[in-house]
């Protein structure tokens, strides 16, 4: 094993970024489905959901422990073993299903685990890689986290539901659980051979306070020049965006009595879930080889308006309904790969703002501050489809029609945001 950390990124890129996109599919997603299938009621199954979601959205607070004690590289394989233990051994009890306090637990365990792991990832990817090749691989970085997303939605709930039909759903999900947690543990073998180890690891400083370190990470954060700026900017790049997001496949699916388009269940799985991914993938590594080969400064306008423009053809289809499959298909493999293409440029620029000697931490702050810009969009467009359904054919074209006035602040966060042209971009 080669143990330059800049050397062959191939190896443990894609591996590191499975793991990362597994567990957190699994928790919020997949175990969802588990419960509600078990008879627990909807607004159970989202109190539940909701509750594990909670250490994603917290990790900045313990980040500083992962950026102080032991290697980033320590901590990842650490946390892929624990995940792999919490998996199976929920796999385990799973057919006492009535233990739903331990099922939580061990569901809680693994969330915790996942986002220290995010952490120590993301931690190690900003560590190992030059600026020039953070940018480069950036795509790759964030096609494969998808992949994971998809795998543990889509594919283990397929598989749960295939074998549900001959075995029952207590047998199918512990079947489910196991498959994640044998995966987890083949990641944890897997990388502990493939991830490079440091030439130069954080000293380990168990008598220090902690509570200076905490603050003298986000005191380090809040001075950062622009701080305001970059804050808007993390917040609301993708406020429109984020609002398709939440409300693309109700329209699909609304019928054409209530303004949307009348398409099936399995039709919108085919256009969205496979020639949309596509296109979310392909502009991704498009975006990031961009950069690496010019620079974000030169690109960020640009990659802005592939991301928030395309939104129109929603306004279009509101008030033209096509029911051509094609045209429709074409319509969100653009407004997807514009997705990709802009989302790079975001995921770039929280690299740029996270460097420094806090750079694991900071990236946790930045990545945290992403997903509230996103719940915040969320429930934005939640209220702005309650209002425009009481307008007659269901508001759907005004509804667009706001986020097209939405993307105003995506391009309002751009002025003056700092930022240093050549970012990404390999040096001469």
């Amino acid at each position: 094993m080669n143990s330059s950390p800049n050397s062959r990124p191939i190896w443990w890129i894609p591996s590191l970024y499975l793991a990362e996109g597994l567990p957190s599919a699994v928790v919020t997603g997949m175990a969802g489905v588990a419960l509600l299938d078990f008879g627990y009621s909807g607004a159970e199954t989202a109190m539940y959901t909701a509750f594990l979601a909670l250490p994603w959205a917290f990790k900045p607070f313990w980040a500083f422990l992962v950026e102080r004690f032991a290697t980033r590289r320590a901590w990842i394989i650490a946390m892929q073993g624990v995940m792999t233990l919490l998996l199976l051994a929920l796999a385990w009890v799973l057919p006492e299903k009535n233990l739903l306090p331990l099922i939580l637990v061990l569901l809680a365990g693994t969330a915790f685990a996942s986002a220290t792991h995010d952490i120590a990832a993301d931690g190690f990817y900003i560590e190992a890689l030059d600026e020039h090749r953070q940018a480069e691989w950036s795509g790759i970085r964030n096609t494969f986290f998808r992949v994971a997303i998809l795998a543990g939605n889509g594919g283990l709930v397929w598989l749960a539901g295939r074998y549900e039909k001959s075995h029952g759903s207590v047998a199918a999900w512990t079947m489910a659980f196991a498959v994640a947690g044998l995966a987890m543990g083949a990641f944890a073998l897997y990388d502990f051979w493939a991830i490079p180890r440091k030439v130069k690891a954080p000293r380990w400083d168990p008598v220090s306070d902690p509570a200076h370190g905490f603050v003298s990470v986000w005191s380090a954060f809040v001075k950062k020049p622009g701080f305001y700026r970059i804050l808007a900017f993390i917040l609301l790049y993708r406020f429109a965006e984020g609002q398709v997001q939440n409300s693309n496949k109700a329209f699909f699916l609304a019928t054409r009595a209530h303004g949307g388009l009348g398409l099936a269940t399995d039709e919108v799985g085919l256009l969205y879930g496979t020639w949309g991914i596509i296109a979310l993938t392909l502009g991704g590594i498009v975006g990031g080889l961009l950069i690496a080969r010019t620079g974000l400064g030169r690109l960020i306008w640009l990659m802005c308006a592939a991301m928030n423009l395309p939104n129109i053809l929603y306004v279009w289809m509101a008030l033209a309904h096509p029911q051509n499959r094609t045209v429709i298909g074409g319509i969100i493999f653009l407004e997807q790969f514009g997705y990709g293409f802009g989302f790079a440029a975001f995921m770039v620029y929280l690299l740029y703002v996270s460097r420094g000697v806090h750079a694991t931490s900071h990236y946790a702050i930045c990545s945290a501050l992403m997903a509230v810009g996103m719940a915040v969009a969320g429930l934005v467009a939640a209220e702005a489809l309650h209002i425009t359904a009481s307008i007659p054919g269901g508001g759907y074209p005004q509804f667009f029609g706001w986020v097209m006035l939405c993307t105003l602040a995506s391009f309002a966060t751009l002025w003056k945001l700092p930022l240093e042209g050549d970012f990404g971009r390999r040096s001469a």
